[in-house]
């Protein structure tokens, strides 16, 4: 008999970790943190600490939300192999790296060293979608996810039964990636995310046409529009977008959005359209200290830049430069999760990523770019892969989403950090 142990991510979004033990091997699955943890002293959720005996760790992509802690597993004498596609693998030392700067600066508790990374380069193992390989007894098989560059899904066939992990997925096309396709081999267990489980996404063509309007109309006022996204996805969506849709103005591109698309377009097997993208990154202007940044702000101009949530990156420069500026916007282009920045933006107009408040007067709007499934397709998606049981993780609703499935006559299972499920 198998079974999967739930370290993290449950009833939750964020630190997915999850054990495979089929009894002849232990496949850690996805090793992640949760950002703005509330319960923590440092606002870091980690998952519960895994035995390092386990045969090998299957990556789904980048976010910290499932990399964030795999190098703590090397921190802690961990030897064996972690299996990610290259462009994971790239993007998640980029944020690694970043995590370690970021923990320097805040002075809080370091999880792991820039050793423990190059520990990890020394026995990542690259695999890429449409490859099965051998973890001990049982065979591993990569299909694309849909939802950033680089992402995965992976379904390991035991020899008697066939666990599929999803990782984050995104069935619909986008700007820059396809959508996954779940034609799979018969699946018996289905470990899958329901981030998205209770809200069906704008149709994207809307949402971009909607989008775009906003931008030519706040460009006409003069001003600056600025656009926080996360580095990795939604910042080279944004630049697609903007030059799909012939944005006239000069657009920036700042922070680790600049180094991310580097890397994202070494690997042109996972984008849509490839060539547009290098176009778009090429015609977009980077500013490299704040004497250019105070230039781009000279406007009306587009600025793509990092964080997402609004907690750093260059736009905690350019907030305090417009924030008072009534014809310059900040339009969003992601969920802002609870404590956050962004999220208390929304909620108050108050912009307080440190102790000084900002009373923000700039326009401001969030828009629902979303790399994930909806709540239609995530039901289409059971629907076409017809499991013996699904096993919901990864969303706040979790418990909802099974209590819908099961009215379907699906068998599913909601667990909790710790829980074990047997089969």
């Amino acid at each position: 008999m198998s079974s999967l142990k739930f370290l993290g991510g449950c009833r939750e979004v964020g630190r997915s970790a999850v054990l495979l033990d089929t009894g002849s091997e232990k496949i850690l699955m996805d090793y992640g943190i949760k950002l703005s943890d509330s319960e923590s002293e440092d606002g870091i959720g980690r998952p519960e600490k895994v035995n390092l005996n386990i045969d090998g760790v299957l990556l789904t992509h980048c976010h910290l939300d499932h990399s964030g802690f795999i190098p703590n597993l090397y921190n802690r004498g961990y030897k064996g192999s972690v299996y990610a596609t290259a462009t994971t693998f790239d993007l998640a030392k980029t944020l690694w790296e970043d995590s370690i700067k970021i923990a320097s600066m805040e002075g809080r508790q370091q999880d792991f060293v820039e050793s423990d990374i190059k520990k990890i380069q020394r026995n990542q193992r690259r695999v890429t979608v449409g490859q099965t390989f051998p973890i001990v007894n049982s065979d591993v098989s990569i299909y694309g996810a849909g939802h950033v560059p680089g992402s995965s899904s992976f379904i390991v066939d035991t020899g008697e039964k066939t666990v599929m992990y999803t990782g984050d997925i995104n069935t619909n096309d986008t700007r820059l990636m396809n959508g996954a396709d779940p034609n799979y081999p018969d699946i018996d267990v289905l470990v899958m995310e329901t981030t998205y489980s209770d809200i069906d996404h704008s149709p994207r063509k809307k949402l971009e046409e909607k989008f775009v309007k906003k931008i030519k109309e706040r460009l006409a006022k003069d001003g600056v529009v600025i656009i926080p996204s996360f580095a990795i996805g939604r910042s080279q969506e944004i630049l697609l977008i903007l030059r799909k849709h012939g944005i006239k103005a000069p657009v920036y591109l700042d922070g680790m959005s600049v180094e991310a698309t580097k890397k994202i377009l070494r690997y042109p097997e996972f984008l849509r359209y490839p060539d547009e993208l290098k176009k778009a990154y090429h015609n977009a202007k980077t500013p490299y200290n704040d004497n250019e940044r105070k230039k781009a702000l000279e406007g009306p101009s587009v600025i793509v830049t990092t964080a997402g949530m609004l907690g750093g990156g260059p736009f905690a420069y350019y907030i305090k430069e417009i924030y008072d500026e009534e014809n310059c916007s900040i339009l969003m282009t992601g969920y802002q999760v609870e404590g956050t920045a962004g999220r208390k933006l929304l909620d108050t107009g108050i912009y307080e990523p440190e102790k000084q408040g900002l009373d923000v007067k700039c326009y401001y709007e969030i828009f629902d770019f979303s790399a994930h499934c909806g709540r239609k397709e995530l039901f289409d998606y059971v629907e076409k892969i017809d499991p013996e049981m699904v096993i919901a993780m990864h969303g706040e609703k979790a418990e909802e989403f099974i209590e819908d499935l099961e009215k379907r006559g699906q068998k599913a299972i909601a667990p909790e950090k710790g829980d074990t499920v047997s089969f």
